[in-house]
């Protein structure tokens, strides 16, 4: 769904909007609080939807990927 860049980007507007709205005194109007909880079920929903490799699977990823780089050098 989303990469993890992505999250933490969405994270920071949610948290930078709440700040600046809040500061703002605004927040009670459902236009400024609706997208900013849409933006937080999104990433929550995100990490729930995301399945992780099993660290086995991901060990072995690990490394392959080393011994692909250290046959290109």
């Amino acid at each position: 769904m989303l990469t993890d860049s992505q999250s933490i980007f969405i994270c920071g507007i949610v948290i930078l909007s709440f700040v600046f709205f809040g500061i703002l005194d605004i927040l009670d109007t459902i236009f400024i609080a609706g997208p900013i909880v849409i933006g937080f079920l999104v990433v929550v929903v995100n990490l729930i939807v995301t399945k992780r490799i099993p660290e086995a699977e991901e060990l072995e990823q690990i490394r392959k990927a080393k011994e692909t780089a250290s046959e290109e050098i």
